[in-house]
């Protein structure tokens, strides 16, 4: 029984690495549980888990040319897991202290540092003007308005799994808009 498992996801992961969606489709719906109760069991945050997820499945897709040469996928998707979980929360533990002394440093700041957060954030909205409309949607009610994506999926009346895919997208273009727009990737950020 487990050889025959292991021969499906094998061929399924050529299939995704010669860019299939509908076998990629396949793994996600496999995995993302999993990975999203490890997620959520560290980070203790729905949508910061959430997000954490499609993170680490847009990074597989973007690498998926590799994903042919993996013996035990379940293995890899919990490395790749697990070592995006220690970034974000290092992240958030070297952003942590920053954010407290944000307040104070404020008055003080440095005109420079405060155009550039100006032009970052023009190039942020720049980037979400430019979303089709169920992405912007979905981007602004989740990073903008703190809702999860299941709160979303019943406001919009639409399956989690498709908000989570417009959240994916939607981030995926934002970065590469910034990205093309030269701007740098902050620390941190998410951006």
């Amino acid at each position: 029984m487990m050889k025959r498992k292991d021969d499906k996801e094998r061929c399924l992961l050529h299939l995704i690495a010669e860019g299939s969606r509908p076998s990629f489709t396949v793994i996600y719906d496999r995995y993302w549980k999993k990975i999203y109760a490890t997620a959520l069991h560290y980070l203790k945050s729905s949508e910061w888990a959430q997000d954490l997820v499609q993170d680490i499945f847009l990074k597989i897709w973007i690498k998926r040319a590799s994903l042919a040469e993996v013996d035990d996928f379940e293995a890899f998707l919990f490395i790749v897991a697990r070592n995006e979980l220690v970034s974000a929360i290092r992240k958030k533990v070297e952003a942590a202290p920053l954010s407290e002394q944000n307040a104070a440093m404020a008055a003080t700041e440095p005109p420079d540092n405060v155009l550039c957060l100006k032009q970052t954030e023009q190039l942020i909205a720049d980037a979400i003007a430019q979303l089709p409309s169920q992405q912007k949607l979905v981007f602004i009610l989740t990073r903008q308005k703190g809702l999860s994506h299941e709160a979303i999926a019943r406001q919009l009346g639409l399956n989690t799994r498709t908000v989570n895919n417009h959240a994916t997208r939607a981030l995926f273009s934002i970065r590469q808009y910034l990205k093309k727009q030269g701007h740098p990737e902050y620390p941190g950020t998410g951006w």
